[in-house]
């Protein structure tokens, strides 16, 4: 999650041309963005070259996103107390030593603590970016810079799926991870050179909550792993041990719920949770990107294992939601300022629904792939239609002087449903693949069991999606009047 407390920038600090500031800080912005999209298409070819389960492989995404829940605001405390130059660029070497090691890997095991170590340099990348950007602009032409910034954000998840998919296709999987590196370092030098020195904070600025970003990340990964070992053949004693996390995972969450109702500078505010309209809208936003993960996660698989394409073909399938979501989010986004969240990011979660449905419904052996290209489209614009107006009604519904930590629970929601939604995805596919199997007989990769097990998948996740459009409209109506 992204550290929100920013500065204005001090009367002593030099301006920066807009050009080169966004260049030295985009690189960082650009890799961090880049590697939550760019393995999906290839988590297939590693599973098979590394020889693990599908349960096992999910751990190269999962632990990434849990590392940037973790520590995150640690990362963006850190710039405040000593340089957001210093850590972003600390943040750039860690991130690009930790890809070289990952393009080493040569086991699952070893794959997932460099990923982790690279998850924690993206965090100094994330964290201080925008600190940066803000540091060196004024009221004038910060929101240009800003809107570039994402703009670099955007491209970098859009690109990801293809650039996955021809560099694992041609090169390997390793070679992903090694991209970063030369990349990496010219970002480096670059802000050194471009980027001027960061004094500390000197004013009063939030700190970070590291024990409550901890008890967070404790939480979160307890309770994926325990989804994860669910039906596991590997551990002896899955169930139990999975009832063990998950029963674990609980006392750390009651930990972590009474640790930020004392704390002065909580990660997760819980008193801003009264507020129906907030609440409502940060679960939906978990639960919306929980149904983005069907696409982005499971799909590829599928689109692998029983219709045989090739890397590039299947990075071509899913780039049509991240492209479709871009589109669809800038006009929900101007629509929001006049038409009622209520209405705009119901229908979107309700279009997502109706996608899974037609998946749950459609996909077979011979399923043509326009359809599932038709799919992957309809749950972009429809994910991209909920974000803005969702974001835009909790922003609003968030006290004035708290929506640096209401952005940030924002942020932390979208992590939080991608690592929720990859564990389930995985979890329900998984059981369900056993269940046909120990009706059909044959392989687990038989599409007599494994098409089944997908159509369910596409159901279980629909009903979520169907509560949440339920949800979200009963979040309330907007006081017009009162929106800044």
């Amino acid at each position: 999650m992204q550290n929100t407390t920013l500065p204005t920038r001090e009367k002593n600090n030099p301006q920066v041309r807009i050009g080169i500031l966004i260049s030295a800080t985009g690189i960082g912005v650009f890799l961090a963005s880049l590697d939550g999209t760019i393995i999906n298409i290839s988590l297939k070819t590693m599973k098979d070259s590394l020889g693990v389960t599908q349960s096992s492989i999910q751990w190269v995404i999962i632990c990434y996103l849990l590392t940037l829940i973790a520590f995150t605001t640690i990362a963006g405390d850190l710039g405040d107390r000593i340089s957001n130059k210093i850590i972003f660029q600390i943040g750039m070497f860690i991130f690009s030593i930790a890809s070289l090691l990952c393009f080493f890997a040569n086991s699952l095991t070893v794959l997932i603590v460099f990923r982790v170590l690279q998850g924690i340099g993206a965090t100094g990348l994330v964290a201080n970016g925008i600190a940066i950007i803000t540091r060196f602009t004024t009221e004038e032409n910060r929101g240009m810079a800003i809107g570039l910034n994402s703009l670099i954000v955007a491209i970098a998840i859009t690109l990801g799926p293809i650039l996955g998919g021809v560099i694992t296709e041609y090169l390997g999987w390793p070679y992903i991870f090694l991209v970063n590196v030369p990349v990496g370092l010219v970002g480096l030098i670059w802000v050194q050179f471009a980027i001027p020195e960061t004094k500390p904070i000197q004013e009063e600025r939030r700190k970070a909550d590291t024990l409550g970003s901890l008890l967070l990340a404790s939480f979160l990964t307890l309770i994926v792993f325990g989804l994860s070992i669910f039906e596991s053949d590997v551990i002896i004693n899955a169930n139990r041990w999975a009832g063990i996390s998950l029963g674990s995972s609980i006392i750390f969450l009651v930990m972590f719920i009474f640790w930020e109702r004392r704390t002065k500078a909580p990660i997760v505010d819980i008193s801003m949770l009264r507020n129906k309209r907030f609440t409502i809208g940060i679960f939906t936003a978990i639960f919306a990107y929980m149904g983005l993960c069907v696409i982005i996660y499971q799909l590829p698989f599928f689109l692998q294992d029983i219709l045989e394409l090739s890397q590039i073909q299947t990075g071509l399938i899913i780039l049509g939601t991240p492209v479709a979501m871009a589109l669809s989010a800038v006009v929900a986004g101007s629509l929001s300022d006049r038409i009622d969240a209520k209405y705009i990011a119901t229908i979107g979660v309700a279009c997502m629904m109706i996608a899974l449905i037609i998946g749950a419904v459609f996909v077979t052996f011979t399923v043509p792939i326009w359809l599932l290209v038709g799919i992957a489209l309809i749950i972009g614009f429809s994910l991209g239609a909920f974000i803005a107006p969702n974001n835009n009604s909790v922003m609003s519904a968030a006290p004035k002087d708290k929506l640096g930590v209401a952005n940030g629970m924002l942020s932390l929601s979208t992590n939080f449903g991608f690592s929720l939604g990859t564990a389930l995805a995985t979890s329900v596919f998984v059981i369900n693949q056993n269940y046909f199997q120990r009706i059909n007989g044959g392989d687990l990769g038989d599409p007599n069991n494994y098409i089944p097990a997908m159509r369910v998948l596409f159901g279980v996740f629909a009903f979520i999606l169907l509560l949440t459009t339920i949800l979200s409209y009963f979040r309330g109506s907007e006081d017009r009047n009162n929106m800044s």
